[in-house]
């Protein structure tokens, strides 16, 4: 079935139903189907690219109504959305474009509104093939250069049906989205919504003060936010006082919640269930932890619905529960690799499974933990350190709420082991009450060497820990050194 159907079916049966709010003016799902369709109409007759490739539409925009028109309408038209983050250098922004070449190049919600407008009404959506490549993301390599992948149409079509099964989100429910649009979780979070023909709530730009907002007068059931949007939006409703009954699900990726952020979740939004999934841009979901299966706090809990995963030694063979192993994904989410230059580390495929490179090991109850990624690995003294596991049991501690760990430079260990971390409210630690900590849970070598702290936290565009400035400020010296 064609991905384009669900939200039409959706805007068929609730045309009246408010589908978007923004800027707090709601769309009707009625109206939001016709932008789509003249948005359509418009990108069934851009050119096709030189090799016979459907027609490519880049968005370079913030959060607005005609960027998700502009989805629709291209998913619509067996065309490809392409995905530029307008946070890119102008450098980066060169390479993204050589590497896709468009056909249309948007850049502002006027441009978007403008060109749309001038599409003609009444166009039918031709069939589509879901073997169709319907979106182009860029995810960063080890070199920072960004990297291409290519999504088709079923692909996500089953991520769609997956996440149904899992979140069970429906017409009942109200979607607070308050990342970008332009990254994989607020895209996503975005047409999950319409698609199930619910309410969705997107932010201009992230206001931790709007959200809670909107949670409280909207009465909305849902959340989907990176971990740091969520650590502003407490930091919000607990400074006012509130909590949120009406909450039912909080769906969060691209970083490990700590334990301390769990606690502050149930207490904000006593009746809901945290949904915590691990996935890769290129591989989709891959597993899930939730509130109500009792996974250990360190896993990432268990395969996602829809998912075969294994563990793989060195020599391609699956290993054994306990042991070390190369996370292989075998699922209908899988991407169709990348498009342009690599830096030759990422996505692999073989035999319908795919790995980005994951390292991790699976309990003897079945749930998955991860200890890191081959290209994150640390080499002190000789011995391999895996940046997750650390600060896995960082995080654990009752006076962090976030933590860093990076190798700096060192003479004698080669990396030193190092941890940035953010406290929790007016909590601290010493340096020997980190280090007396760490020796309960880790072997001696994993245990930082430099210890720093933090105020300030940088993110990328996507609301993920840049973890590259924060290396950089420590082996600067700009952070407070702990001692």
């Amino acid at each position: 079935m064609p991905l384009f159907a669900p939200f039409a079916g959706a805007a068929a049966r609730h045309a009246d139903r408010p589908a978007l709010l923004v800027d707090g003016t709601p769309l009707r799902y009625g109206d939001l189907l016709r932008l789509s369709l003249k948005a359509g109409a418009g990108v069934a007759a851009l050119p096709r690219g030189a090799g016979g490739e459907p027609p490519r539409v880049a968005l370079r925009l913030g959060n607005c109504v005609e960027l998700l028109a502009l989805v629709l309408g291209t998913v619509a038209a067996g065309g490809t959305v392409v995905l530029l983050d307008p946070k890119w250098s102008a450098e980066q922004l060169a390479a993204g474009l050589d590497t896709v070449r468009p056909a249309l190049l948007v850049e502002s919600a006027a441009q978007a509104a403008a060109w749309i407008t001038g599409q003609p009404d009444g166009w039918t959506p031709p069939p589509v093939d879901p073997r169709t490549p319907f979106l182009i993301g860029f995810t960063s390599g080890t070199t920072g250069r960004p990297k291409a992948f290519v999504r088709d149409q079923g692909s996500w079509r089953a991520t769609l049906e997956a996440s149904w099964a899992e979140f069970g989100i429906g017409p009942q429910d109200g979607v607070l989205v308050p990342g970008p649009l332009v990254h994989g979780l607020g895209l996503y979070g975005a047409v999950e919504g319409l698609a199930a023909g619910a309410t969705v709530h997107v932010q201009p730009r992230f206001d931790a003060a709007d959200a809670v907002r909107r949670l409280a007068e909207h009465g909305l059931t849902t959340i989907v936010a990176v971990p740091t949007m969520l650590v502003g939006l407490l930091d919000a409703a607990e400074a006012a006082g509130s909590r949120f009954p009406a909450v039912t699900r909080v769906v969060s990726s691209g970083a490990k919640l700590s334990p301390a952020l769990h606690d502050r979740l149930a207490a904000a939004f006593p009746g809901a269930t945290v949904f915590e999934y691990y996935g890769a841009s290129e591989l989709s979901f891959i597993s899930l932890r939730s509130s109500r299966e009792g996974a250990p706090a360190d896993s990432v809990g268990r395969a996602f619905h829809g998912v075969a995963l294994e563990l793989r030694g060195g020599d391609g063979r699956p290993v054994p529960r306990g042991a070390v192993g190369t996370v292989w994904v075998r699922s209908a989410m899988l991407s169709d690799g990348y498009i342009g230059p690599t830096d030759g580390g990422g996505f692999r495929a073989h035999r319908g499974w795919g790995t980005v490179g994951d390292y991790g090991w699976i309990d003897g109850d079945g749930w998955l933990h991860l200890i890191g990624r081959a290209g994150d690995m640390l080499i002190s003294g000789g011995l391999n350190i895996y940046p997750a596991e650390v600060e896995a049991a960082l995080r654990a501690h009752p006076a962090v709420a976030e933590a860093v760990v990076f190798g700096l430079p060192d003479p004698y260990w080669g990396d030193a082991v190092s941890a940035v971390l953010w406290w929790r409210g007016g909590a601290r630690a010493t340096a020997a009450d980190l280090r007396s900590w760490c020796r309960g849970r880790l072997e001696g070598y994993k245990a930082p060497r430099r210890w720093f702290a933090a105020t300030d936290m940088p993110l990328t565009g996507s609301g993920k820990i840049a973890r590259a400035t924060v290396r950089e400020r420590a082996a600067a010296g700009t952070l407070e050194a702990l001692t």
